[in-house]
């Protein structure tokens, strides 16, 4: 029914939807700089009309329907699943940055340098072999040589170690992040099933599924509530309603997860091929870097330890009368079967006499004889097949104190040279993948950011749109106002 009181209501409400547009538009100013935030927009329409008899529908003003979220959900997916990517070659490439500066390559302090003083040493024994100076430069550049492998081998260890403490970091911020988002869900629900759109707590549980992107790849989806349920391969971790229902645990560079309601051990399921991306990923696959590093570097120690001892002890067994007196079979360097790198030594009996050193075919040759020495100082450029149990004893000749090349094999500086090769692989591959991510994950923000992201100027607009919408609505009121001020006051008798 028309009316006076009728239009009154009708402004009223005009002027309370314009009031709530205002302060959304304040908020949303508010928060231009809040991570994660998405901008809100009142949604306006027309109330219902109803049937004015003579003449036809007649409206009665505004009617909000909701303060909505303006997102985008596929972007949002796209920039979680991309963020997980990027923090899993960005992890990967700190920790393989760490490996390269271990190996120091090249530089006048590192391996390589220290191999080619040793060598050159042993090619200015076999120039002067009687010179006990010749001899005491070759333990010293020696030791020098098995004390730097020593420490790298130390320092790979120690980035081991970090790298494994990482992934327990790793997997404690991922639980920690599952039990916020457990909180979340519950407030969620708790206001949505009133009937109200919680903006704020959605953006709130988008930025913590951000977060969570980072550390590990794993499926979301909502419900009719926007509770968010999380699962890693076929395992809910998260439930809708149910709460946690696995915690994640690390075992070295295993990952599982450990049910929280049950001792059963099919609970304690291994996840960690299904793991593709974040943090967690890139650890796991810098570690695999480190072991293979550390095997080969344990590998190369041992080869060339095995190959100059085979050398300067003349073989292994059925010695004649040119071979070697007894006394002098001994090993140059000294090492622990399983760890090469970490345990290398210049044989004790050699540091404490310097004249053991073997540099004559036997130990008493002539003045001047350095063969021996000068079939070691060729090893340099032998090829050989580095192994984790070396054995040259087929490939040794006693006659000329030398080792066959293999065909399969590379020489000791080659071998080094490799090692070094795959880790820069390994690296650039990282860092080329962190960049192309950065671009990508730039453009995804940007393409958020003109979606949800809080435009100054466009609010800035919105406020004098909305203010001036309010002046009228209250300038209908005071007409109102006025023509009621008639009615009453101003007519009868």
């Amino acid at each position: 029914m028309s009316g006076l009181f009728n239009t009154l209501n009708t402004a009223n409400k005009g002027l309370m939807a314009q009031q709530t547009a205002l302060h959304t538009t304040g908020h949303n100013i508010s928060n231009a700089n809040t991570p994660g935030y998405s901008r809100q927009r009142v949604d306006m329409k027309a109330d219902l009309a109803y049937n004015y008899v003579g003449v036809g529908q007649l409206g009665t003003g505004v009617k909000m329907e909701s303060i909505v979220r303006i997102t985008n959900d596929y972007v949002s997916k796209q920039i979680r699943q991309e963020n997980g990517t990027f923090e899993r070659f960005s992890s990967k490439s700190e920790v393989i940055d760490q490996l390269e500066i271990i190996f120091n390559e090249p530089s006048t302090t590192g391996l390589n340098f220290n191999l080619g003083e040793m060598f050159d040493s042993w090619q200015e024994l076999s120039k002067n072999p009687e010179l006990p100076t010749s001899k005491t430069v070759i333990v010293e550049k020696s030791k020098t040589l098995a004390q730097t492998l020593n420490h790298m081998a130390d320092q790979i260890d120690s980035l081991e170690g970090e790298t494994l403490e990482q992934i327990e970091k790793n997997v404690l911020d991922f639980n920690n992040t599952i039990d916020k988002l457990n909180t979340l869900n519950k407030q969620i629900f708790n206001i949505a099933v009133k009937g109200h759109v919680p903006n704020d707590l959605l953006d709130q549980r988008d930025l913590l599924l951000k977060d969570l992107s980072s550390i590990s790849d794993f499926k979301v989806s909502f419900d009719e509530f926007g509770r968010a349920s999380v699962k890693m391969g076929n395992n809910e971790v998260l439930g809708q309603g149910q709460g946690v229902k696995y915690k994640m645990v690390a075992n070295g560079d295993k990952i599982h997860l450990q049910g929280q309601k049950s001792d059963n051990e099919n609970d304690n399921i291994d996840i960690t091929e299904k793991i593709k991306a974040g943090k967690i990923r890139g650890n796991i696959e810098a570690l695999d870097d480190i072991k293979r590093s550390k095997d080969s570097l344990d590998n190369f120690a041992k080869t060339m330890a095995e190959a100059i001892n085979i050398i300067h002890r003349d073989g292994d067994g059925d010695w004649d009368e040119d071979s070697l007196e007894p006394d002098r079979r001994i090993d140059f360097f000294t090492f622990d079967g399983e760890k090469g790198a970490g345990t290398i030594r210049v044989n004790k009996e050699i540091v404490e006499d310097n004249s053991k050193v073997n540099a004559g075919k036997k130990g008493d040759s002539p003045e001047g004889d350095g063969s021996r020495a000068l079939e070691i100082a060729r090893l340099r450029n032998t090829k050989l097949v580095f192994s984790d149990n070396p054995d040259f004893s087929s490939r040794y000749d006693k006659d000329t104190m030398s080792i066959e090349n293999d065909p399969n094999g590379v020489t000791i500086e080659g071998a080094y040279g490799n090692i070094i090769s795959i880790i820069g692989i390994s690296k650039n591959h990282a860092d080329d993948m962190v960049d192309n991510q950065e671009v990508l994950l730039a453009q995804l923000e940007m393409h958020r950011e003109s979606i949800s992201g809080v435009s100054i100027n466009e609010e800035v607009s919105n406020l004098i749109k909305f203010q001036s919408a309010y002046d009228a609505n209250a300038k209908v009121i005071s007409v109102l106002a006025e023509m009621l001020d008639t009615l009453i006051n101003r007519t009868g008798v």
